[in-house]
């Protein structure tokens, strides 16, 4: 009989978050042991009652060994607390899972800087654009992102990660064989394909509510450190939180205005002693110096760097040499470059000669932005789409010049009605603007440059 059998009956028996199978083998050598150990033997242990015992009697291994079979034909794979591979962090929690079942490759959990990214599932906007560039910069970072591919931040965080080309870690409240939510079915196909989809729950389990707030102490026990990025008080990752600051692991948290229960969680972590952090170098900074093999936070720098180094390139072929401040990112906008952006917009708004302002030369100048602008509106119209992916080009076409994400979601809402996803569209406009098709502008505003 495989050895796995046994741990799978064990598991199947002792249920999920279970101390029970951890302590039965302090006692018994292996799972089979526990399966074949006398009444009398197990009623010995401390703590262990007539219906523990009533339980374990259970002798038949004909859906264990299903289970077996049914993971070696679909390429599942079994980590047990005896596998070498079972990740030494997970050894040290409590209820640690005895069993868990995987897709994906399984990455050197033990040797790697994990970061557990959570928040809320009704999140904003903004939210969802902090959670998917903060994947990103952590990958760029060296860390590998885990999360519970829930709607919202979780499935932000990890959709960033993959745009990264990075390693991201799903861990599941359900079986493996199932998708929740259901919309999250292309991701976790990506995941599965480029990362680690984990769970202790066997196929066949339904993603039933109670499930969730046990997966997520295996969420911040495989990671030295848990970020939420958006959370309400009642948010299910500040679950997440308590359970990472009982395993003695690394709280940091995304600050937001205190009239908003979006950040009441978040705020509140912050006040009993999470760090407070406004991107992923602040996080990473705390293991550079013990993983300085892996942990490179310049690296972020410059992946942000090459970006900002494309959108310039890109003005100055539209606009020529010199001519690069109106896409300045927000820090480097002077007070006199934002007046003259404003009145370039208005002019542009108008279609007509922009009024003298100070000099003629510097009407002269403008008036040569307004006129190139104009034609960069109509080389838009006419670009070449075709190395798009549906969802970008759909977005592209909803776009009028300058609009903000909530007038785009709005848009594309009207376009195509309930398969809208604001993540799916964070990650494309992410996508447009490393492509250069549309520059970001401070308040989250984007814009067509051609």
């Amino acid at each position: 009989m495989n050895h796995l059998v046994y741990w799978i009956w064990l598991s199947l028996h002792c249920g999920a978050g279970s101390e029970l199978g951890s302590y039965l083998l302090k006692h018994f050598e292996t799972p089979k042991d526990i399966y074949e150990a006398k009444e009398e033997e197990l009623l010995a242990l401390e703590g262990i009652t007539k219906e523990i015992v009533s339980a374990l009697k259970d002798r038949d291994l004909t859906y264990p060994q299903k289970i077996a079979e049914y993971c070696e034909r679909v390429n599942v794979g079994i980590l047990t607390l005896d596998s070498p591979n079972y990740p030494n962090r997970l050894r040290s929690i409590y209820a640690k899972p005895i069993l868990l079942y995987y897709r994906g490759k399984l990455p050197d959990i033990d040797d790697n800087v994990l970061i557990a990214c959570v928040g809320t599932r009704k999140c904003s906007p903004a939210g969802l654009q902090t959670a998917y560039t903060l994947g990103m910069e952590l990958v760029h970072g060296g860390a590998i992102v885990v999360s519970g591919m829930a709607s919202g931040i979780d499935s932000a965080t990890q959709k960033g990660a993959i745009s990264a080309g990075g390693h991201t870690i799903a861990v599941l409240g359900c079986g493996i064989d199932r998708v929740y939510p259901l919309e999250n079915r292309e991701l976790m196909e990506k995941i599965a394909a480029t990362g680690t989809i984990i769970t202790e729950y066997a196929p066949g389990t339904d993603p039933l509510g109670k499930n969730f707030p046990i997966r997520n102490r295996i969420i911040s026990g495989l990671c030295q450190g848990t970020v939420v990025v958006e959370a309400g008080l009642t948010s299910g990752s500040m679950i997440t939180a308590k359970y990472a600051l009982k395993q003695g692991r690394d709280i940091f948290a995304f600050p937001g205005k205190a009239s908003d229960p979006n950040y009441t969680g978040s705020n509140m972590l912050i006040q009993n002693g999470a760090s407070l952090v406004t991107c992923a170098r602040d996080i990473l900074l705390e293991y550079e110096a013990l993983y300085p093999d892996k942990i490179m936070t310049d690296n972020i720098s410059m992946a942000n760097y090459k970006r900002k180094l494309r959108r310039e390139e890109q003005t100055r072929i539209l606009f020529g040499s010199g001519r690069t401040e109106n896409f300045r990112d927000a820090e480097e906008t002077s007070d006199k470059e934002k007046q003259k952006t404003i009145r370039f917009e208005n002019a542009q708004k108008q279609s007509r000669p922009m009024k003298k302002i100070r000099s003629e030369k510097e009407k002269t100048e403008e008036t040569v932005i307004v006129k190139d602008f104009s034609a960069l509106q109509e080389k838009t119209s006419k670009r070449d789409l075709s190395g798009l992916g549906e969802y970008e080009r759909a977005v592209i076409s909803v776009m009028t010049d300058t609009m903000s994400v909530e007038e785009i979601a709005a848009a594309m809402t009207e376009k195509i009605g309930d398969g809208f996803d604001t993540g799916g569209l964070l990650g494309a406009l992410t996508m447009l603007e490393l492509e250069a098709y549309i520059e970001s502008l401070p308040g989250g505003i984007y814009r067509l440059v051609g």
